[in-house]
């Protein structure tokens, strides 16, 4: 009984969730550090920030990625565990990071009292601006729980894999953090893909995308946050800025009830 009843109260949790849609530009990471602590100046009460895929060094330019590639307790990493624990907010951010001799496409995870509770490594590297052969693939999925919300970070190119984010959502996992690097030659990732994770699953999808243009690349925006529904709690175009929503998750118990797609999936296997 005492299992069932913790099981039920972690379901009906609340989590304010912000996403720090970045304008890429060619700056140094100590730059982008200060850009968002701009924006954390004026969006108090987030639970948690998330940033975009390689927020830290860029995407697209090899020569950068090298240049800015860090360890997870690097000098980088080190201000944004400062920044956490001063505006007691969990950050999210992408990084390339440096590992016995390899180079990883991470996401890292830093809490409120600015502890590194989880480092992401990007399982599936796609060809585009040659991420294959820069990066080694990380192995196995990442899970944390905030504020009793069970979490599971993904990256860009993980996200578009139906498989993938099923067997997390099986793993009782409620909200998918997803740091992206999106150009405008794919919208159907941001615009579709995302939506279609969320809804065909049942969970509340976080998509943190780039802005602007740089190495050629146009980033499309759209950063979004969505629900188990499929639909946006809150969007954004273009430009930088931070969006922020509520996430409850008795929602998704409700959705679910109406369209239980993951119990019925198991007839399958």
């Amino acid at each position: 009984m005492g299992e069932k009843n913790s099981h039920e109260k972690r379901k009906k949790m609340k989590l304010n969730i912000g996403i720090f849609q970045y304008k890429m530009q060619d700056e140094s990471p100590n730059d982008k550090i200060s850009r968002l602590e701009m924006h954390l100046k004026n969006h108090s009460k987030i639970d948690v920030v998330i940033c975009p895929e390689l927020f830290l060094s860029g995407y697209g330019n090899q020569e950068k990625i090298y240049q800015y590639s860090e360890s997870h307790y690097g000098n980088f990493a080190t201000k944004i565990s400062l920044l956490a624990k001063q505006y007691s907010t969990s950050i999210v951010y992408g990084y390339p990071e440096k590992f016995d001799g390899r180079l990883f496409n991470s996401a890292q995870l830093f809490n409120q009292n600015g502890q590194s509770v989880a480092n992401h490594r990007k399982t599936l590297l796609p060809p585009t601006a040659d991420e294959s052969k820069i990066f080694t693939p990380g192995i196995g999925s990442t899970f944390i729980s905030i504020k009793g919300i069970k979490v599971a970070i993904v990256i860009c190119y993980e996200l578009e894999f139906p498989e993938l984010i099923r067997d997390l959502a099986l793993q009782d996992v409620q909200l998918i953090i997803a740091p992206t690097g999106q150009s405008s030659l794919w919208p159907a990732a941001a615009r579709y893909n995302s939506r279609t994770r969320a809804f065909e699953n049942g969970i509340f999808v976080a998509y943190a995308n780039s802005t602007g243009r740089l190495n050629g690349i146009d980033f499309m925006g759209e950063s979004k946050i969505i629900g188990p529904d499929g639909i946006d709690l809150v969007n954004t175009d273009q430009g930088e800025k931070i969006i922020s929503a509520e996430i409850d998750t008795k929602a998704i118990k409700l959705v679910r009830e109406k369209l239980p797609y993951l119990h019925d999936s198991k007839s399958y296997k």
